[in-house]
């Protein structure tokens, strides 16, 4: 049998010769994939590049001598999959490249007509994917060309070139390509002049007519010849009925319009032709029901098998509240008094940017906890942006039973009614900068300056907050959203990581430094003068036009802190920050840094012994140090216990941004010069997807010994400025405004008016159980956590001391949510570290703990660092709760091995759990 299926096989394996048309298309698009992987940002690597041809080229080849008896050489398959190595965005997980690879090479032989395949494989697997793939797969962000005008417009002028040059003349489709680019140019001009209300005129036909998407769905794709029509007519019927579909998809305000248009188009052609065919046999008498291959759809079945699982192994069901030892207690406003009442924030800004207020405002509803006034009970201090005055920048104290004193800070308060003289507060977090034994109070300010108060309870034995005058702060204009504390010499002394989201400064005005304040925009100086807008991101995937990081020294004198010079420090970049996470990569005693970045790589740095910050990259984009993600959020904790810290980053995972959160696995050894991190999200269940994530925080919420990830997600909704029946969607002009170069979307007045419009909002946010260090899974359905708002913050902290973890919700357009979390028969110990303050800081940032006990019999060691700021907007409990399971395990020889930062070792013995600890380095 095996003798004669070789003999009846058809052709050759034999590449084709060079003149066929087919290998400029093919050397076109991998050269262009090249370039993506260099130099365009798309967040490709060459095993991913290897795979999707390769393993598509093989399927075919496989599938032509299984189901054709064919011998031909896979180069059309090679192509299909180029385009999709382009096209599509997936989640790092290599599992993820099968199913489109699958989909692609199988529609050949499945949709046929007369033997042929009718659909263009690589579209109808985009489109399969985008429908189905449940956004593990979507489309690549279409703004994924190179951060400049420049570099875009000569991409775009080398797409259409080579394709003409290399061969659209040559394989007779042009009019085709003529009659789309005719309708489609029409139909974008009447899309701009209808919307312009909204979005201005030249930002939307721009953003069409230069958008990558398009050109190689024009050039690339409708042009296929295998599967488009070789007649004039039909060229322009197909043509124009794509550009006039696309139109109404637009007016759908789908994302993906381009692809919807050109399948609809080819299935309704698929139905027509097979529809005549079946005519035709009918009306000659010959009609007969066409037998089904069974041998194909088996063959395809038991490939398809492998494919599909490996697709959905990551998708993991949510917990049922029987199995859980916990339950989440909702505390009202009323009882904890945490509220949040709209203040005419967003009303206050300048008049020429009120239309994009709400987006440059969407963040900055930050809280930090600590004990401020020595009672034992951890307090709240809130900076609540958008809120009125009663509640913006305001500190709680616990007054126990989850409830709060709200307490003014007279040396604060005088900074927050003036929004155009002093800006409004956008994150806190609290430290002992003084070394005195109570907790200070840094407070980032955007559009103003920010300020640090000193805790006085100490030398007055009254709680009070006065301000010290920093002089760098004094000086600077600051738009912060993040900052953080560590130890950056190992001289016992915090030291500040400040960073600035956009750019202090308004860049264009040559002669003088003019702060960016959105609430007072200098006036006009000229006919034609925009430079006051020149401050939004100029790239969505690699913007470098953002504010300017900090690293300050502390004095230990009345300056409080002082400036390194970025040539000493290393913080070179002017990304657009939002999260600081502080940890030691690479167990080597210095405290390392890193740095969340939106529209844009984040920033790894390794502190070289307290002498500069050396800046951690990678290869290829995907990288460490070349992720072209938006982060969010930095979380730091042990998530497999391995003894080595993870990072945790928020990110959006939505359509025409499906990019998803990023979890570094920590592999790096110790001492090493070269961080080396693994990316795993969507293995450990940790992706987000379907959600516009922010903030994020990491504790072992159940008690069970790992710690867990609660996630805050939700952009913004139209509570505050409704301006119609129904809200419109604005994702949809985002992405109009993305496709646009620099020299468009980064101007403030060239953006979609936002008033009205909502962005992903109120979603669930979640809560990730950690199933023994190898899996997550979402328990927030079962623990009834099924709030929906635009969250920012995530606060965990036992604040009623009962040895759980308390969950609070910053929300950026209304109240907190608050939890109160029960554990049923779980065992814990909590320690609070303080250092002696002459070899460690107060705080003990940067000591290692280390928990071993015997449970059962088995050793069992837990590690945690200790840190101040720990996710986006948020500073939770900075006391170490480790959880140590189920209360009937039998455990024993509980002992805390304690490294203290740039100290000795001690060990302790711990006779008795259920407790929290207090230790005083010696």
């Amino acid at each position: 049998m095996e003798v004669m299926f070789t003999k009846n096989l058809i052709g050759s394996f034999r590449p084709p010769p060079l003149s066929d048309m087919r290998w400029r298309i093919f050397m076109l698009l991998f050269f262009y994939l090249i370039l993506g992987m260099t130099m365009l940002g798309f967040s490709r690597k060459p095993l991913h590049i290897l795979l999707l041809i390769g393993g598509g080229a093989l399927l075919d080849l496989v599938l032509n001598l299984l189901i054709r008896k064919q011998k031909i050489f896979p180069l059309s398959a090679m192509i299909s999959c180029c385009s999709m190595a382009i096209i599509l965005n997936w989640s790092f997980d290599i599992y993820n490249l099968f199913l489109p690879l699958f989909v692609c090479i199988t529609s050949k032989y499945i949709f046929t007509l007369r033997g042929k395949h009718f659909f263009n494989p690589s579209l109808f697997a985009i489109v399969f994917c985008i429908v189905l793939g449940n956004e593990y797969i979507t489309l690549s962000p279409s703004y994924q060309w190179y951060g400049s005008a420049q570099s875009a417009w000569f991409m775009l002028y080398f797409m259409m070139t080579g394709a003409f040059l290399l061969f659209v003349f040559k394989i007779n489709r042009g009019w085709l390509i003529i009659s789309f680019l005719t309708v489609f140019l029409l139909q974008t001009a009447v899309r701009a002049y209808i919307m312009q209300h909204i979005i201005p005129f030249e930002t939307l036909f721009v953003g069409a007519l230069t958008s990558p998407a398009f050109y190689l769905f024009t050039f690339f794709m409708i042009t296929d010849p295998a599967t488009s029509p070789p007649t004039k007519s039909q060229q322009i019927i197909v043509g124009t009925s794509i550009a006039l579909l696309d139109f109404l998809f637009h007016m759908k305000f789908s994302l993906y319009t381009f692809f919807f248009a050109g399948m609809t188009v080819a299935t309704v052609r698929f139905i027509y032709f097979h529809s005549k065919i079946y005519y035709e046999q009918w009306k000659n008498g010959a009609f007969e029901i066409i037998q089904p291959n069974l041998k194909k759809y088996l063959i395809l079945f038991l490939f398809a098998i492998p494919v599909f699982w490996s697709f959905r192994h990551n998708n993991h069901s949510a917990l049922s509240s029987q199995e859980l030892d916990m339950r989440l207690v909702p505390v009202s406003e009323q009882h904890s008094g945490l509220t949040g009442i709209n203040g005419q924030v967003l009303e206050a800004t300048d008049p020429a940017i009120q239309h994009i207020a709400k987006w440059i405002l969407s963040v900055g509803d930050a809280a930090a906890v600590a004990d401020v006034n020595m009672d034992g009970l951890p307090d709240l201090f809130m900076t609540q942006p958008l809120k009125s005055i009663d509640s913006r920048g305001k500190l709680y104290l616990n007054k126990g039973d989850l409830a709060f004193e709200k307490v003014v800070i007279p040396d604060l308060e005088r900074y927050l009614t003036d929004f155009k003289a002093h800006g409004v507060p956008g994150f806190a977090y609290f430290l002992d900068y003084d070394n005195d034994g109570d907790k200070d109070l840094f407070i980032g300010f955007g559009f103003g300056k920010s300020h640090l108060f000193e805790n006085r309870i100490i030398p007055d034995k009254k709680l009070s907050f006065k301000e010290v005058i920093v002089p760098f702060l004094k000086e600077q204009n600051t738009i912060c959203l993040a900052a953080n504390s560590f130890d950056y010499n190992n001289d016992g002394r915090l030291d500040m990581i400040l960073t600035n989201t956009l750019h202090q400064y308004l860049p264009e005005y040559k002669d003088r430094k003019q702060p960016l304040n959105i609430f007072n925009l200098p006036d006009p100086e000229f006919d034609g003068d925009r430079r006051m807008f020149h401050f939004m991101h100029e790239s969505w995937h690699n913007a470098n036009n953002g504010g300017k990081n900090y690293l300050l020294l502390n004095t230990a004198d009345s300056s409080a802190f002082k400036v390194v010079d970025e040539s000493i420090s290393g913080l070179k970049e002017t990304r657009w920050s939002l999260a600081v996470a502080t940890l030691d990569m690479n167990n080597d005693g210095y405290t390392d840094i890193f740095i969340a970045n939106d529209f844009g790589k984040d920033d790894w740095y390794l502190n070289e012994h307290g002498k500069s910050l050396v800046r951690q990259q990678g290869t290829f984009f995907g990288d460490i140090g070349l992720d072209t993600y938006k982060g969010m959020n930095a979380s730091a904790g042990d998530l497999d216990g391995n003894g080595k810290e993870d990072i945790y980053i928020s990110n959006v995972h939505h359509e025409m941004q499906a990019e998803g959160s990023l979890l570094w696995m920590n592999e790096t050894g110790d001492g090493a010069k070269v961080v080396d991190f693994k990316e795993r999200a969507q293995r450990y269940n940790l992706l987000n997807t379907n959600r516009f994530g922010w903030g994020a925080a990491m504790g072992d919420l159940d008690l069970n010994g790992w710690t867990d990830v609660v996630q805050a997600n939700g952009m913004v909704d139209d509570i505050w400025d409704k301006k119609w029946d129904k809200a419109q969607n604005f994702w949809y002009y985002q992405a109009q405004i993305a496709r646009t170069g620099p020299e468009i979307h980064s101007y403030a007045d060239k953006w979609a008016d936002i008033r009205g419009c909502y962005i992903y909002a109120n979603e669930p946010d979640r809560i990730s159980l950690n199933i023994g260090g190898k899996n997550f899974v979402d328990a927030a359905e079962a623990l009834h956590f099924d709030h929906k708002a635009n969250t920012r913050g995530v606060i965990l902290a036992d604040f009623d001391n009962d040895g759980d973890l308390d969950i609070l919700m910053t929300n950026q357009f209304g109240a907190p949510f608050f939890y109160k979390n029960e554990v049923k028969n779980k065992s814990w110990i909590g320690v609070k570290l303080n250092g002696n303050g002459v070899s460690t800081n107060k705080d003990a940032v940067g000591t290692k703990v280390w928990l071993t006990y015997m449970a059962n019999g088995k050793k069992v060691t837990q590690y945690k660092e200790v840190r101040l700021v720990n996710g986006f907007s948020a500073m939770g409990d900075t006391r170490l709760l480790f959880g140590m399971g189920d209360g009937k395990n039998k455990l024993s020889d509980v002992v805390l091995k304690i490294r203290w930062h740039n100290g000795k070792e001690e060990v302790i013995t711990i006779p008795k759990l259920e407790k929290y600890l207090e230790i005083n380095q010696r």
